[in-house]
């Protein structure tokens, strides 16, 4: 009976451990879901699945450490200097997961020629971003900004960054280069967007959700642009307006 007894306290502790985990981690949701991660971006830049991990390994060590070392036969002090030190192993995984995720956050969605690229926190050097104009030189908490880059202005330029590129790092993700965009990206939008048509027949394309996404811009087919969006985990598509360069939405369908 009393190997019973000490089971049932056991999992009474755990149980009430997990509960509390649990709610933590639903709070840690918003956090993920509303700033870092928002909307689709949770699924084209890898939020969602960098969560799951969090969550996985922070709600499991909680609760298991207490079932491991909860004894009722323990004194008061005992009992709560163990649980102590869980709590303070589990919130330090936690934070040290939330600081991870917080450097994956996208923050700029930045048009490349004839592609979008979602731009992370991790991608930037923190010494080159102060080599970027004024505005772009701090990294919102939250809201990823839509910019450009510039061209090349020489030969000489165009062949480094090509070399850069090879190397893994993108005009997007180099600040010197970045830039609003302008009436010049208007006209190269123009040149190298494809008419939404394009689109039609791919996998995972949806009509009604295309549609959705003009109607609630108010705008016609012709109207709107598809580029595709190279990300973390996938490859989308971005819907723009061609006459403001707003964006529309996304599509998950490979743009390419």
């Amino acid at each position: 009976m009393t190997i019973l007894l000490k089971q049932k306290s056991r999992f009474k502790a755990a149980g009430l451990h997990l509960l509390f985990s649990l709610l933590v981690s639903a709070l840690a949701a918003l956090l993920v879901f509303m700033v870092f991660f928002p909307g689709v971006y949770r699924t084209i830049s890898g939020g969602q699945e960098l969560f799951l991990i969090l969550v996985a390994v922070d709600v499991v060590l909680g609760p298991l450490l207490t079932f491991a070392v909860f004894n009722v036969a323990k004194s008061r002090r005992e009992l709560t200097m163990d649980i102590g030190l869980i709590a303070l192993l589990q919130i330090s995984a936690l934070l040290y997961g939330l600081w991870t995720v917080h450097l994956a956050r996208p923050v700029f969605l930045v048009h490349e020629v004839d592609r979008f690229q979602v731009v992370t926190a991790a991608d930037i050097d923190p010494v080159e971003l102060q080599q970027a104009i004024p505005e772009f030189r701090t990294l919102h908490l939250w809201g990823i900004r839509t910019i450009g880059v510039r061209l090349a202005v020489d030969e000489d330029e165009r062949l480094k960054s090509l070399d850069l590129a090879l190397a893994g790092k993108d005009m997007a993700m180099r600040p010197a280069w970045w830039k609003p965009l302008d009436d010049s990206h208007r006209k190269i939008m123009e040149a190298k967007g494809k008419p939404l048509s394009a689109l039609k027949g791919r996998h995972n394309y949806d009509e009604r959700a295309m549609q959705a996404l003009l109607d609630q811009a108010g705008i016609q087919p012709e109207d709107a642009l598809a580029f595709p969006v190279v990300a973390r985990r996938s490859n989308w598509s971005v819907l723009i307006n061609r006459h403001t360069m707003k964006v529309l939405g996304f599509l998950p369908v490979d743009g390419f």
